[in-house]
């Protein structure tokens, strides 16, 4: 029995592939392939938050540092390690880590490792979560 070998792709953006009756399915390819930063609120019609991956190479850096009016960002780090500077504190993470972080602080991040530095974040409004989980669910038998 012979085995097919899914060649990995190089992608740097975010495609529709589906969109049905309250869902859209989107792609970006193999995250260890994936270069640059792309969005998802537009292409999946986000309406409560924003999500976004992004990939540093090796000595690569956000080349700007930034806050946010309203919202609060949570990094999960998926490969990679690097430094997140906070208000001037840097912050050291690496694959697995969870980082959140408040609308004010300023921030930018650096990869500091070999390979690439490859993490999501998403971004909703400080203090707007009501229900989550079991208590925002509608169970079914």
């Amino acid at each position: 029995m012979q085995h097919q070998i899914q060649k990995r792709y190089y992608m740097t953006e975010l495609k529709l592939k589906e969109q049905g009756n309250g869902y859209s399915l989107g792609e970006i390819g193999a995250l260890s392939c994936f270069a640059g930063k792309v969005f998802a609120k537009d292409v999946l019609n986000l309406t409560s938050m924003e999500l976004s991956v992004g990939s540093l190479a090796a000595g690569e850096a956000v080349p700007f540092v930034h806050s946010h009016k309203q919202n609060e960002e949570v990094y999960f780090i998926i490969s990679g390690q690097g430094v997140f500077t906070l208000d001037g504190k840097d912050v050291e993470v690496k694959e697995g880590d969870i980082i959140r972080i408040a609308p004010m602080v300023k921030r930018t991040n650096r990869n500091t490792g070999s390979g690439a530095f490859v993490y999501l974040c998403m971004q909703a409004k400080e203090n707007s979560l009501e229900q989550c989980v079991m208590s925002d669910a509608v169970v079914e038998q």
